[in-house]
């Protein structure tokens, strides 16, 4: 029997951590699904809109409407007995606006779907700015991803607030990354009582 059934597990951690590249395979090794933006049809448009207004205030509130839905749907698939995996929840959309500038509460709002195993991943800082580097040559690290960096430590500091399980995924492949997340949410699952079912943050 797959203790796993019914978990829910999230990856937050800092720009080029690696949270996109593990979250798939976390979610294959325990049997998850991987819950993406996509669950939103039309993410990628209302998301190049919202960037493209560069206003802080509506970027932190869209996320947080998105992070909402994710709580919605992860609730309905938990509810089933299915595990989820979701990269990038409530912890990393409050640490990136904090970062840079937005005054919000370093906390999940009421009544979302709080996690069973909370991950925050984490890679050596030299590592991560040659990721960081490697995206800039390639054009693909965003202007709102370049005004984070300067303030990462306020990132850092909303994360530890939050509480989220460390997982170092320096000198380690994405596969031995994820073994070890899901090595983790087997041992919290062994050991979990019918309280540790996810519960609303009321």
């Amino acid at each position: 029997m797959d203790v796993t059934r019914g978990f829910f597990i999230t990856i937050d951690g800092l720009s080029a951590s690696g949270k996109t590249t593990v979250a798939p395979l976390v979610a294959a090794l325990v049997d998850g699904v991987h819950l993406t933006d996509d669950t939103l049809p039309t993410f990628p448009r209302m998301r190049a809109e919202v960037d493209a207004a560069d206003i802080l205030a509506a970027r932190f509130h869209w996320w947080m409407m998105a992070n909402h839905i994710k709580s919605e749907t992860a609730r309905a698939v938990v509810g089933e007995g299915r595990t989820v995996v979701v990269e990038s929840y409530f912890p990393r959309t409050i640490a990136t606006h904090r970062a840079m500038g937005h005054d919000c509460a370093a906390e999940y709002p009421e009544g979302v779907l709080v996690p069973h195993v909370p991950i925050l991943l984490e890679v050596d800082e030299r590592v991560r700015q040659e990721r960081l580097r490697r995206r800039v040559e390639l054009g693909t690290l965003s202007s709102w991803h370049r005004r984070e960096e300067p303030n990462v430590a306020e990132s850092s500091r909303v994360y530890r607030a939050f509480g989220l399980l460390r997982v170092d995924g320096t000198d380690r492949t994405p596969a031995e990354v994820a073994r070890s997340i899901a090595d983790t949410v087997r041992s919290y699952a062994r050991t979990a009582s019918r309280k540790a079912i996810p519960h609303d943050r009321n």
